[in-house]
């Protein structure tokens, strides 16, 4: 899915990856499709889909997903057929190693997360206790 790995160095000495690799973050079948429809039904003309993490929810860290217009300054970038995912610097050391699944459950469907950064705790759902982007 994505080769290449370029890392960008900053005058301050921070560097983050600009490309993200499956190594990262890996997204099923399911996912991908489901990401492709999201991006081709939007009529606002975003072009990516941002995962992102915050803190302090009741299952510790929460992980979500919004519409992005474009990748900003400290983003990486997750490219595929028909879709693209930015995931800012500090959400993506959270997100190491982790799948994004799309599951339907019953009449319900939801993006999780499966093998995230389990030492900080967290669910592992997108909108759980409803406040995910999707």
């Amino acid at each position: 899915m994505v080769s290449l790995h370029k890392t960008m160095a900053e005058p301050t000495g921070v560097s983050y990856p600009m490309r993200i690799t499956e190594a990262e973050i890996k997204l099923t079948p399911a996912a991908q499709r489901q990401m492709r429809e999201l991006l081709a039904g939007n009529d606002e003309g975003f072009e990516a889909i941002r995962v992102f993490v915050t803190g302090g929810g009741c299952g510790g860290m929460t992980y979500g997903m919004t519409y992005a217009e474009e990748p900003k300054r400290y983003d990486s970038v997750l490219e595929g057929e028909g879709f693209k995912i930015v995931v800012d610097a500090v959400a993506l050391n959270y997100l190491q190693g982790c799948e994004i699944d799309y599951v339907r459950q019953g009449l319900n469907t939801h993006f999780v997360f499966n093998k995230v950064f389990t030492s900080l705790g967290g669910s592992g759902t997108c909108g759980g206790c409803g406040g995910g982007g999707f």
